[in-house]
Formats: structure tokens, C-alpha cells, sequence
């Protein structure tokens, strides 16, 4: 009578469901002070306040039939008994599948008990956070790619806003691959970290933007992009000083010397204007012109090197008069390829 009127009224008035079904089963542990509840039409499981005055009578006066404990240890005795002997069938197999929700129930009342516990709570908030992260993953790449490039550019721009941009550059990184936006970046980040101050912003954001141009050339072409973009918004400021701002980003490695020769061969209008681009490569040729010379002495330098018998030379020594052999190294460009340790700028 308790359990039915429990179940019925109790449970169903201090238990959300999802249903609004007021028929719950209820999960009753006198030695653990615990009542727990679960609707098998929706699947709602959760524990009821124990301070509750209904709830602290049920606990004094438990139902018979939910509180046996001595009762279903005995019953899993018999159950385990039955195994061994080999029964199979008859009242012993009937036993078994009468019995068999109620040893459910049993497991259950122990797991009610271990769920309310803060690392169990912990760990089931932990899992519904990685799933939430992975459906949120999937619903995104799902999207366009105007979409996906609108949701990085809130996320830069949310992190500016804040305050956190300086330190934020991993993590702005890994939303871009999460996105799958991760050539785009370096356009997007300069149409929000630069504007007429872009010298200086490049030596303090090198960092973020070395994340996304180290070793990809793709990026590169989005960067000289964006670059020709905020000239168009600070023409006045920037046009005159197009080829000190490439240099600036050539030798902070964010613009490989094939990346720029090969900007220069062709004027597009892609990002800007046929004339504010033409204008650009017009101002930018003094620069491209040092860097093809840069490029011919180079190798030149190299195919005199080669002719100079492997660098050997062979000198005098007085001192232990014997002629001695030495290997001269060639000096490093000062653009000579290698990695780059980007966390350590």
C-alpha cells in the first residue's frame, strides 16, 4: 500500500519526468537513506530530496516488498545454487525469470547510491560534455563554408573583445582546424588584429599569425589577401608604404620569398579593385625587385661554391710542419630555411 501510493503520489509529485507520467518506480535504500526513482516510459532516472517529510516517512516505514535485502541476497544464493546444479527448466527456470527484473532492481539501488557521489556527478558532466562538443563538432561542419567563417571570425573577435587575444593563439588555431577554416585564418585575423598600425601589430601578433603560415603557402596567399584588404581600408596611411610592410612580414617569416614573386606575377582582383590592386604591385616593386636580386646572388654564391673544391682549403702550419686540411663553411643566408620554434616567440 505505501509503495503503490509512493510511486503514484510521491514520486510523481516531486520527480520531473519528461512525460509527466506520475507513474515512476521507486528505488528504496534504508541503510543508504537513499530513494531514488526511474519512469520506464521515458527513461528518467534521479534521486528525490531525502528532506522531504514524505520521504523521510517512506524511509522510516519502507515497503516489504522493496527492502529486502536478507530477501534478495537469499534469492541470488538460490539463483547461483540453481546454476551449478544445472537446472534448466521447471520451477527452478521459472524462478529465474520472475526473479530476474528484481536482481535488476537490487544492482539498481547500489548504483543510486554511487550517482550522487561528486566524482560520479563529475564524470557523467565530463561525458555529456564530450558528447555536446561532438554533436556541436559535426552540426558545424555541416554548415557552409560562409557559415563556418563567420562562427571563427565571433570567435577571434570574442577573444579581442575580452582581452585575451595576446595569449589566445592556440586556441584561436584550434578553432580554425576544428572548423576547417584553417587556410582562411590569417585573413581573418588581419582584417581584426591589424589596421594603420600594422607594423608594430605584426611583431605582437607574429606569434598567431606564424601558427597558421609556418610552412603553409596557401595561408600565405590568404595573408597577402587580407593585406591588400586593409590597404584598401587605410589607403591614405598604408599605399606609400606597401613594400616596407612586405618586407615586414617577409622577415618575420609569415611570407616566403616563392609565396611573394609569385603575388607580384599576376594583378588580381579578387580582394580589391583592378586599379587599387595594380597600384599594390606598382608599389610593392621595389621590394619584389631586391628580392629577385636577393634571390640571383644566391645562387650564384651557390655555383661558386660548388667550383671551389668542396670548400677545402690546405694550409701551413709552422708549428707542426705539416700541411693540414680545412674545411671552410659557407656563411647562412639570412633566409636560409628552418624550423621555427613558434611557442618560444
Amino acid at each position: 500500500g505505501a509503495a503503490s501510493r509512493f510511486d503514484e503520489g510521491a514520486a510523481g509529485g516531486l520527480a520531473a519526468t519528461t512525460c509527466d507520467d506520475p507513474g515512476l518506480d521507486s528505488h528504496i535504500n534504508p541503510k543508504k537513506q537513499t530513494i531514488g526513482n526511474s519512469c520506464k516510459a521515458c527513461g528518467y532516472r534521479g534521486m528525490l530530496d531525502t528532506r522531504h517529510k514524505l520521504c523521510t516517512f517512506i524511509l522510516k516505514n519502507p515497503p516489504e516488498n522493496d527492502s529486502g535485502s536478507a530477501k534478495k541476497e537469499k534469492e541470488k544464493k538460490n539463483r547461483k545454487k540453481d546454476k551449478e546444479n544445472g537446472s534448466s527448466g521447471g520451477e527452478a527456470g521459472n524462478h529465474n525469470d520472475i526473479d530476474a527484473p528484481d536482481a535488476v532492481d537490487g544492482d539498481d539501488d547500489e548504483d543510486w547510491a554511487e550517482e550522487t557521489t561528486e566524482e560520479a556527478q563529475r564524470r557523467r558532466m565530463e561525458e555529456i560534455s564530450e558528447h555536446a562538443k561532438g554533436l556541436t563538432l559535426t552540426d558545424d561542419l555541416e554548415k557552409s563554408l560562409e557559415e563556418r567563417v563567420n562562427i571563427f571570425y565571433n570567435f577571434v573577435k570574442e577573444k579581442k573583445d575580452s582581452g585575451a587575444i595576446d595569449s589566445a593563439d592556440k586556441e584561436i588555431l584550434a578553432e580554425a582546424e576544428r572548423l576547417d577554416v584553417k587556410a582562411m585564418g590569417p585573413l581573418i585575423l588581419s582584417e581584426l588584429l591589424f589596421d594603420e598600425n600594422i607594423r608594430e601589430q605584426i611583431k605582437k601578433y607574429k606569434r598567431h599569425f606564424l601558427r597558421f603560415c609556418h610552412n603553409n603557402k596557401k595561408a600565405q596567399k590568404y595573408l597577402l589577401g587580407g593585406f591588400e584588404c586593409l590597404v584598401k581600408l587605410h589607403q591614405m596611411q598604408l599605399l606609400p608604404r606597401v613594400p616596407i610592410i612586405l618586407k615586414d612580414l617577409y622577415d618575420a617569416d609569415l611570407l616566403e620569398e616563392d609565396v611573394i614573386l609569385a603575388w607580384a606575377e599576376k594583378v588580381s582582383k579578387k580582394y580589391v579593385s583592378k586599379e587599387l590592386a595594380k597600384e599594390i604591385h606598382a608599389k610593392a616593386e621595389p621590394f619584389v625587385k631586391w628580392l629577385k636580386e636577393a634571390e640571383e646572388e644566391s645562387e650564384g654564391s651557390e655555383e661558386e661554391e660548388d667550383d671551389d673544391d668542396d670548400n677545402v682549403e690546405v694550409v701551413y702550419s709552422s708549428s707542426a710542419r705539416e700541411l693540414k686540411m680545412e674545411t671552410t663553411k659557407p656563411e647562412k643566408s639570412d633566409h636560409e630555411e628552418e624550423d621555427i620554434d613558434i611557442d618560444a616567440i
